[in-house]
């Protein structure tokens, strides 16, 4: 009896797991679409520069949409393989391709991303074949994308200085350098750089140039960064008409061993709780295991956000 219950329950799940209530009719023989990622190119509406530097991304996942209606969202193999997704569907269909982010580095908050372009195909799809499609070009939304900063941190100016906090005794602590080493720098020659040999080193690096946005419905702050301690993204701005203050946004773990590493941090229902604008950005080390040679390198950062 427990054995036929087992089977029962395996093909309930079965069922459950590959059925697609998207499509109607008969159709039980699905085609196949292999799609192998995307490459993001440079978007010629932006005056920046935009180099094979400042290209940078972490894709995760491909969502599909088949005549304008959501399919799904597949996770793309970190080895550069292809993912094949089953459609039940046949003859000519429009086929969206969307990248799809994890903000905050967290499985559980993936999204397509809109700040990205997508790519549509017209695709004829037979029952039982499967449909290459290679990697496709994408760039930064020009509509959607407006970017507040762009730092790549090549230019000699210094867009960090030290954080003062009222009351204070700990404020002569080394504040961020450009760092020009190949060995730690992916990006280009140079990083936004922090060192820490213990964690009595308790201070903060904050933007010179105060940020003033007036839609927090999408603030996205992009990064690139490689560290053996933990640090704090935080933003610092007023919460009433003479109160400044500090708000955490997010600690970022060390991540020596997996290298540097693109990360996607939602940034407006923090700042949702500071009042007024404007406001800036902060960093802070946490060397909570005294590492003696503590370091946090961080490049590309970007501020993006939906138009005002």
């Amino acid at each position: 009896m427990k054995k036929y219950l087992i089977i029962g329950l395996f093909i309930i799940g079965s069922a459950l797991l590959f059925s697609c209530d998207n499509f109607e009719g008969e159709q039980t023989v699905p085609a196949y679409i292999k799609v192998s990622g995307f490459n993001l190119v440079a978007n010629p509406n932006y005056e920046f520069e935009q180099d094979e530097n400042f290209l940078t991304s972490d894709i995760s996942d491909v969502w599909i949409y088949v005549d304008n209606e959501l399919l799904g969202a597949y996770a793309l193999p970190k080895n550069g393989d292809s993912v094949t997704i089953p459609v039940l569907a046949k003859g000519r269909h429009a086929i969206d391709f969307r990248p799809g982010i994890k903000y905050n580095g967290m499985a559980a908050t993936r999204e397509y991303y809109r700040f990205y372009t997508f790519v549509t195909d017209t695709l004829d799809l037979i029952p039982g074949q499967i449909t290459r499609i290679d990697k496709k070009d994408i760039m930064y939304n020009y509509t959607y994308a407006k970017f507040t900063f762009n730092y790549g941190f090549e230019d000699s100016f210094s867009h960090f200085e030290n954080f003062t906090e009222l009351g204070s005794t700990n404020n002569s602590q080394p504040n961020n350098f450009i760092l020009i080493t190949n060995d730690s720098v992916k990006y280009g020659n140079n990083c936004l750089a922090m060192y820490s040999t213990s964690k009595e080193d308790n201070y903060k690096i904050i933007t010179k140039d105060s940020i003033i946005c007036t839609n927090k419905n999408g603030i996205i702050l992009e990064l690139d960064y490689h560290s053996n301690i933990p640090f704090e993204v935080g933003l610092y701005g007023k919460s009433s008409l003479t109160n400044n203050h500090t708000v955490s946004v997010m600690r970022l773990k060390a991540n020596e061993d997996k290298g540097w590493q693109k990360m996607y941090i939602i940034l407006g229902k923090v700042w949702g709780q500071l009042s007024y604008n404007p406001f800036k950005i902060y960093f802070q080390p946490f060397n909570v295991n005294n590492v003696p040679n503590g370091y946090i390198h961080i490049d590309n950062l970007n501020l993006i956000h939906f138009p005002d």
